[in-house]
């Protein structure tokens, strides 16, 4: 009875976010929502900010494969005021090994997402910040083609006891037509580790013209709208420590591949267009609002505006809760 009565308040509490995205599916909101959009990343193309080969780089594969693999070192990050890189994957290492048993008794539970608890984030600003970074801001507004809202950071964690659920299920990601997940692995990450993996072939039907449909896909699904050869295009992420993922997990089928070996615990960095096609199908990371806003508070004017998005929706937007994680 008491597990009715929470599914029965989640969907209550959802039915705003969900009504919404019906709304944006009708024919004619979605075609005029998508000549808006179009005519916004051409007013915005003269101000995309100048990147170097690197970024370029990885620019070019998430046109190409909607994924690229890299590594903190690659990547040059921290100095200024950014945090440096090998301090953040080392406090978000600890973070998870501190909340592992918990995570384990949670998914001995039932419990199918797991994260590192957002307060720990709130109490390590560190973590938050290193994804603000102009460096990491300037690839996903090159990508997504507009100005960018910075959606915050997780530490996913996922129990290695092989079940194939929740996220580890091919699926997209709701918030927006493109967006940006950076995701970074704070321990070496094999095969039954349950490394990240993105299928590098796009499903066009997925568009304002066709409308945008989330389900979870099996393998007979994705044979329908990627072809019966997909599984050629897997690209499964192995990596070491400070390995780095970019992927449009919005475009792009993706998982966490189902653990067998070792439990996994990843950063997970979250960028849209500002504003999002679906802004109440965002805030993921589980992160309050005011904590995220109090986080940002003392950063430069572009990382405040990346971090204090919601403020930039028109009010009837504001409205609308966020759907629950």
């Amino acid at each position: 009875m008491a597990l009715f009565s929470e599914e029965r308040a989640r969907w209550l509490r959802d039915l705003p976010a969900r009504t919404a995205l019906k709304a944006f599916n009708q024919r004619l909101v979605r075609e005029w929502l998508g000549q808006r959009h179009a005519a916004a990343v051409d007013r915005h193309a003269g101000s995309l900010p100048a990147t170097d080969e690197v970024a370029r780089g990885i620019v070019h594969a998430l046109n190409r494969n909607g994924v690229c693999i890299t590594t903190v070192d690659e990547l040059g990050l921290g100095g200024g005021w950014a945090p440096p890189s090998e301090d953040v994957v080392d406090l978000a290492w600890k973070l998870s090994q501190d909340f592992a048993p918990e995570a384990r008794a949670l998914a001995g539970g039932g419990q199918q997402f797991i994260i590192v608890p957002p307060e720990q984030i709130v109490r390590n600003p560190a973590i938050f910040r290193w994804g603000l970074q102009d460096r990491l801001l300037d690839i996903a507004e090159s990508y997504i083609g507009l100005p960018v809202a910075y959606d915050g950071v997780a530490i996913n964690y996922t129990v290695a006891d092989g079940r194939e659920i929740s996220t580890r299920k091919w699926h997209r990601d709701w918030e927006d037509r493109r967006m940006l997940k950076v995701a970074v692995y704070i321990h070496d990450v094999d095969a039954d580790g349950g490394p990240f993996e993105a299928i590098a072939r796009q499903d066009t039907v997925q568009s304002d013209r066709e409308g945008y449909n989330y389900e979870l896909a099996d393998d007979a699904e994705l044979a329908r709208r990627l072809g019966a050869d997909f599984a050629q295009d897997v690209v499964s992420c192995t990596g070491r420590r400070g390995t780095v993922i970019f992927c449009d997990t919005a475009r792009f089928f993706h998982r966490g591949k189902p653990a067998i070996a070792r439990d996994r615990a990843t950063l997970f960095y979250s960028y849209f267009a500002n504003p999002p096609r679906h802004p109440f199908l965002c805030e993921r990371t589980g992160l309050e609002r005011a904590d995220a806003m109090r986080l940002a508070s003392t950063m430069p004017p572009r990382q405040r505006r990346a971090a204090m998005w919601r403020r930039q929706l028109p009010p009837m937007m504001r409205m609308i809760p966020s759907a629950s994680l």
